[in-house]
């Protein structure tokens, strides 16, 4: 039996010669083994992907509810009674569009 240091020092034509030849014989179930080594990370991968999935999951809902969070109302005007002057003017406006509606309606 050889070491795997030995195996690794193989050549390629070492290794298929090797192949080759019919008097090494192959263990019963080694094909199964090999299989079955082969079905584990599979489920690993499996259980890493739908990890990942939930993170990003978590992350883009996170996103969306920082993203829609009410900001906080700030001043506009800094002195009050120029804010009042804005708040009279709008009012004027908005009255004129209504009393302008409420003439064209009755006519």
């Amino acid at each position: 039996m050889k070491t795997i240091d030995e195996i690794e020092k193989l050549t390629m034509e070492d290794l298929e010669r090797i192949s080759l030849d019919e008097s090494v014989t192959v263990p019963e179930g080694l094909e199964e083994s090999i299989k079955s080594s082969y079905r584990e990370p599979r489920v690993i991968r499996r259980r890493v992907l739908w990890l990942a999935g939930a993170a990003a999951s978590l992350v883009i809902i996170a996103s969306i509810g920082l993203y829609l969070r009410p900001k906080p109302l700030k001043d506009t005007f800094d002195d009050p009674a120029l804010a009042y002057a804005e708040v009279e003017k709008a009012l004027v406006s908005f009255t004129e569009v209504v009393n302008n509606q409420m003439n064209n309606i009755s006519k």
